[in-house]
């Protein structure tokens, strides 16, 4: 698309979202997490998925994959696939080979599936990606790898408080790099949370990615009442102010490349507030492993069950708009350093992504536009 053009485009849909915020009126959904089990193997320090009770209800395979039938998922281009441990469940590759033949019917425009890992089941991660990411290829779909990864080596262990979690991570990196040779479709990375425990590990965890050729997404810790159920642990998480100026030293240099989510993150250490775009109850949603949706995965306010009410009355409710006309109102939305969100919010909302084209050349913009991805979002 040539510059000209997607500036219109950009201050076209700016206009929109201040409508549709306005009116408290839903987008079309266009990107959608689903945590397909809370169950985990790791007791991370950092997030309390783990101590939910293990017997809470789960969809299954067949639940899910009625509730991606839906026609308001007709535009769904990137689908979430977290938990827990997604690879705790036995139905996981049934689940995504449905969700490929719905490619065909259902969600003709789904790009891309991907999928939070903490990489310690090794045989069973690399089994089940054997098996599917040849016919989700055929369909046209990237199958994209978030390898939880904090420290290279025993602080990770640590960390997770899994012994061995570190080797056992390593062959599972290992083992895709490997199915990537075969599949280029098939894209790995790691996604680092930053605590005051790994503070000193990021320069070691990038040098890794570098080797492995592999994507990083490195963003501190978020406390939250609802998605990883955490508030208590703030103080034993929180940076001192020495820390602090370690993390903007390491966002600062060439160690991080993602220049966008970068520049948002200094500013935010710089003045205790997040300020970038969001378009959580619009073009995006979350759905718990009970069918609970929201809007955002770390604002407590659900709209309901998909197993009792339609998806999109749900999404078109009276619940629902409040969320919307409040969207960067909330206390979380101050604090949000939920990497990748942006990637949705940027192209719906128009005005921030304007701004940035307007003030880059064109060859930056480019590349940053290519880095996030964004081309699906252009069509």
């Amino acid at each position: 698309m040539d510059r000209h053009h997607m500036l219109l485009r950009l201050a076209g849909r700016a206009l929109r979202y201040r409508w549709l915020k306005a009116t408290g009126r839903p987008g079309r959904p266009e990107a959608l997490s689903i945590e397909v089990t809370t169950r985990c193997i790791a007791r991370c320090v950092m997030c309390n998925i783990w101590r939910l009770p293990s017997d809470r209800p789960e969809l299954d395979a067949r639940q899910w994959l009625e509730l991606l039938s839906s026609p308001v998922l007709s535009g769904l281009k990137e689908l979430d696939v977290t938990g827990g441990e997604p690879f705790l469940r036995d139905d996981l590759v049934e689940l995504l080979h449905g969700v490929g033949e719905l490619k065909r019917t259902a969600l003709p425009r789904l790009r891309s599936i991907a999928i939070t890992t903490n990489g310690i089941l090794t045989d069973k991660v690399l089994r089940g990606v054997g098996e599917i990411v040849g016919p989700l290829e055929e369909a046209g779909i990237a199958l994209v790898f978030a390898c939880g990864m904090d420290a290279v080596g025993a602080v990770h262990d640590r960390i997770r408080n899994v012994p061995g979690g570190w080797e056992r991570l390593n062959a599972t990196i290992q083992g895709l790099n490997r199915l990537r040779e075969k599949h280029p479709s098939l894209v790995p990375g790691i996604k680092t949370t930053v605590t005051r425990y790994n503070i000193d590990e990021l320069d070691a965890v990038c040098r890794y990615a570098d080797e492995q050729r592999l994507f990083t997404i490195i963003s501190p810790y978020i406390v939250t009442a609802n998605r990883y159920d955490n508030l208590a642990l703030d103080d034993s998480l929180a940076l001192s102010a020495a820390e602090l100026e370690k993390l903007k030293a390491f966002y600062r240099s060439d160690r991080f490349r993602w220049s966008y989510f970068r520049d948002e993150l200094l500013r935010y250490l710089e003045t205790g507030r997040m300020d970038k775009p969001c378009s959580a109850g619009f073009n995006y949603f979350f759905v718990r492993s009970s069918g609970e949706l929201f809007p955002c995965p770390l604002i407590k306010a659900p709209l309901g069950n998909v197993r009792e009410t339609p998806l999109e009355e749900l999404i078109r409710s009276a619940v629902a708009s409040r969320f919307r006309r409040g969207v960067g109102d909330y206390p979380e939305c101050a604090v949000c350093t939920e990497p990748g969100l942006e990637r949705y919010a940027l192209p719906f909302e128009g005005y921030h992504y304007l701004r940035l084209c307007a003030g880059m050349d064109r060859e930056s913009f480019r590349m940053l536009h290519d880095h996030l991805g964004l081309e699906k979002y252009f069509p």
